[in-house]
């Protein structure tokens, strides 16, 4: 999901509105003064999406509703909500033009999961009866709110769901549930998910290996073939203009000829290639298999030793029992690597009888191209642009089977990636309902992953006085030495739940299909961090922007960021009784930052 823009609209004559904001393609600024209005644009984002921000009353009496675009598979949605204290009234304009309109949270969180590919599990909640989760569960942990998003790592107005934030942790990474409802039921629905997975993939491999043979001695890439065809194509075309003439049909078929040439000799190379491994893998298990007989005549020469009473008289005699041990683990790995290169020698044979197939067919083509070229010169003009022409689309239409073959393999390829990713998650959701320990190996990698990436995002943050010690509790709660964040005061845990947020974000976009492709910051509390550690984390934040295609939305009103022409800065632009606002019209008090 992309952020596009957002408009607020006035409630009446004297109402506030604030002009069309659109978002920049990596980094939004919102900088102005206090009182200027800032949070109540940064909460209409949020807002739209479906949290429950608590706006100031002269919001909810000066303003109507509030209008966000998004984009989706590069589809323009546009969201309106009317501003309002309990209420539920949200509008959803689709790309067809078709309206959506929605009255509950519930309804409206399982459209938009929907829209970004979430598909929520029914959850155990705090009264152990079924629940799922809501935008409100979900948004916190790329939102933080100005008052209690830097009071602790994950701030939802509403937690409903035993283990919440373990479990939204393990939806944005498609993770099976810590807390599935229907255990039972969905025990064996992943069993048996499982198992036709298991059938597909022995299937999609079989289907991989059938293709993988076809393609044995196409050296070229599917695109290399695309720029071929359209160069043999423009040759045809060049061939039926009026000005075509005998010359034009001997350089066409020169220049299959040489193509050929050039194709031939690709093979060879690899084909002489193949051979020189093949010769390798063949030196190299003579060299093992006389390293085995000298294996053995060492352990004749210790049973030798072994019956003289002199050296070893005892029937329990030990003196040679490490040199016997060594003698059977060494005698079992080298026969191994013997399988090993004797299995790698098979398949460089059969790939290098391909190879050979190949380059005797492209010789064939090659003669055939030769005589062709040669009989043209005792043709007619006519007749020598008819079989010319006829010449190159019988090598396009070559051309394309082999691209053809080359685009299917690709396609399946694709296809088994998927399968085995599918199964993968299906695996690890039958092991959660059996064990009870969802996703122990893939947790463990998340967790790795994020420890180190928190500790990059501490220090670029200059965050002194806690523990480099991180390990997790309930998945993805840190634990810093033996102090968890809320044991934190003042900067020190800012300045923790910051980091912390950036690189649970960076980690989303490794590890997951990213269903929200943001991170807005309402007002951190610029009086407890400093401008040049603020200045590092956006500037990182924007490096992250870029690579990850991540927007980042951030408010403030002593720090300035200079952004480029990707960037975009909101600023208050209406007059307002003592500074500028964000919002028009004659505000009476003062607005919220």
């Amino acid at each position: 999901m992309k952020l596009v823009d957002l408009k607020i609209v006035a409630s009446g004559k004297s109402g506030w509105e604030s002009e069309t904001l659109y978002f920049g393609e990596h980094i939004t600024h919102l900088f102005g003064p206090n009182g200027c209005g800032k949070t109540p644009v940064v909460q209409s984002i949020v807002y739209c999406l479906g949290y429950p921000s608590i706006f100031r009353n002269d919001i909810y009496e000066r303003c109507n509703y509030a209008i966000l675009t998004i984009e989706i598979c590069s589809k323009n949605y546009t969201i309106k909500r009317v501003i309002a204290r309990n209420d539920v009234d949200i509008t959803v304009v689709e790309p067809d033009k078709t309206e959506q309109r929605f009255y509950n949270e519930k309804e409206y969180s399982e459209y938009l999961f929907s829209l970004v590919g979430i598909e929520p599990n029914n959850l155990v909640g705090i009264n152990n009866k079924s629940a799922r989760p809501y935008l409100a569960t979900l948004l916190p942990i790329f939102f933080l709110d100005q008052d209690d998003g830097y009071k602790e790592i994950y701030y939802s107005p509403s937690k409903f769901i035993k283990d919440q934030f373990v479990e939204m942790g393990r939806l944005v990474f498609d993770l099976p549930p810590k807390n599935p409802f229907d255990r039972k039921k969905g025990k064996l629905r992943a069993k048996e998910r499982l198992t036709f997975l298991d059938r597909q993939v022995e299937v999609s491999e079989r289907n991989l290996e059938l293709a993988k043979e076809k393609i044995q001695g196409i050296n070229e890439s599917p695109e290399s073939i695309k720029i071929e065809i359209a160069l043999l194509e423009g040759e045809i075309e060049n061939l039926k203009s009026s000005e075509a003439n005998h010359d034009d049909s001997l350089t066409a078929i020169n220049r299959l000829i040489k193509r050929s040439k050039n194709t031939v000799f690709s093979i060879r190379e690899e084909a002489i290639d193949t051979e020189k491994r093949i010769n390798s893998f063949n030196k190299i298990t003579s060299e093992i298999h006389s390293e085995i007989e000298t294996l053995s005549l060492n352990e004749e020469a210790r049973r030798v030793f072994l019956s003289f009473d002199e050296i070893c008289g005892s029937s329990s005699c030990q003196l040679f029992q490490t040199s016997s041990d060594s003698y059977a683990k060494n005698l079992l790995y080298l026969k191994d690597q013997i399988k090993d290169l004797e299995r790698n020698s098979v398949l460089d044979s059969s790939k290098l009888s391909r190879l050979q197939d190949r380059e005797s067919e492209l010789k064939d083509e090659l003669s055939d191209l030769v005589d062709k070229r040669n009989n043209i010169l005792q043709k007619s003009e006519i007749s020598s642009l008819i079989d010319t022409i006829s010449n190159l689309k019988n090598k396009i239409f070559e051309l394309q089977g082999r691209y053809d073959i080359l685009s299917q393999y690709g396609y399946l390829e694709e296809m088994h990636i998927n399968l085995l990713r599918e199964r993968q998650y299906a695996f690890e959701e039958d092991k959660s309902l059996s064990s009870n320990s969802a996703s122990v190996s893939e947790l463990v990698k998340l967790r790795s992953e994020l420890r180190q990436l928190y500790l990059d995002w501490l220090d670029l943050l200059n965050t002194s006085n806690v523990s480099r010690d991180i390990t997790f509790r309930d998945d993805f709660v840190p634990v810093l030495g033996k102090e968890s964040i809320a044991q934190l005061k003042g900067s020190t845990r800012i300045r923790a739940i910051l980091a912390y947020h950036a690189a649970l974000i960076e980690l989303i976009t490794k590890n997951s299909s990213k269903p929200f492709n943001f991170y807005i910051l309402d007002t951190p509390k610029q009086h407890e961090i400093h401008n040049n550690d603020l200045d590092c984390y956006i500037k990182a934040l924007k490096k992250l922007a870029i690579e990850a295609e991540v927007q980042i939305v951030f408010s403030t009103t002593e720090y300035h960021y200079d952004g480029d022409f990707q960037d975009k800065e909101w600023t208050p632009k209406f007059p307002g009784e003592k500074q500028k606002m964000f919002l028009s019209g004659n505000p009476i008090g003062k607005v919220k930052s």
